[in-house]
């Protein structure tokens, strides 16, 4: 025999049910006890579902402290960054004032190659300073026609000593004649440099080196991008774009920064992905 027990109005319904062979009928009392079980059993289930509900509002809240503690860090990182770059701008002036004038100079031959090298290294470290300021100082979103490869090589030169003294190769195979994109420079190089970071802390993670190939080239009207590591691969393809998905070590990763990338191409109108190669088991 089923006994069906109704909730109060604007609970949850829930049934009991009571079977027994023979067929009797619940007298007043038994029916009283099955809906005090009744209601117990609704407020237990709603206590379950009001634990997870909490739990779920308070690892959303810790997951929302760790964003703003991120941006923190970031924008005191920034900072720091505007700083030093301003700091090394004036001596690299005085350096590249002088050795321009030293050029001028009627000189030994192999006086004047020294010379000639210390202006070149001097301009390159310049644009790295310059690169770091633009990366670092807050830009209203601004899109314009843009070589994808300038974007790349400046990016590129975020990292390259870091790259360089990790043994991680950096292979160009970037296409001649490419048509210019309507993008916002500095929101690309922050998906570029997301993207070379994930790369290189992949390659490094108990390893020497490495080898990271950077493709440009066009197809069907598109510009494509694609970075090829030299790293054990990826443990899950297809949520390495959720947001706080990471597979780094506590204090290593938010596991923001692809998903930061995603919205970002996104809202360019483009598309991206991440796999494996074909001979990388997962």
């Amino acid at each position: 025999m089923d006994v069906g027990s109704a909730l109060a109005q604007g609970e949850n319904p829930g049934r009991v049910g009571d079977q027994q062979r023979a067929i009797r009928d619940f007298n007043r009392s038994e029916e009283g006890v099955l809906i005090a079980v009744g209601r117990q059993l609704a407020t237990t289930i709603e206590k379950i579902q009001l634990y997870h509900e909490t739990r779920r509002a308070y690892e959303d809240l810790r997951r929302t402290q760790e964003q703003l503690l991120q941006s923190e860090k970031m924008s005191a990182v920034g900072q720091l960054i505007s700083g030093v770059a301003h700091e090394l701008n004036n001596p690299l002036t005085a350096i590249l004032g002088y050795a321009q004038l030293l050029e001028s100079e009627k000189l030994e031959a192999r006086v004047q190659e020294f010379i000639q090298k210390l202006y070149k290294q001097a301009q390159r470290t310049q644009k790295i300073v310059q690169n770091l300021l633009s990366f670092a100082r807050q830009h209203k979103p601004q899109r314009v026609h843009v070589d994808l490869r300038s974007v790349m090589e400046d990016t590129i030169a975020l990292r390259d000593y870091d790259l360089k003294v990790n043994n991680i190769t950096v292979q160009r195979d970037f296409e001649a004649m490419l048509p210019s994109v309507i993008v916002d420079p500095h929101q690309l190089e922050q998906v570029y440099l997301n993207i070379i970071n994930n790369a290189a802390d992949a390659m490094l993670d108990g390893r020497n080196g490495g080898v990271l190939r950077i493709k440009i080239f066009s197809d069907h009207g598109h510009v494509v991008c694609e970075f090829h590591d030299s790293g054990p691969g990826l443990n899950d393809p297809k949520h390495v774009f959720d947001p706080f998905y990471t597979t780094k070590s506590v204090g290593k990763g938010t596991g923001l920064g692809l998903s930061i990338c995603y919205g970002i191409v996104k809202e360019h109108g483009g598309e991206i992905a991440a796999r494996n190669h074909p001979q990388v088991a997962r």
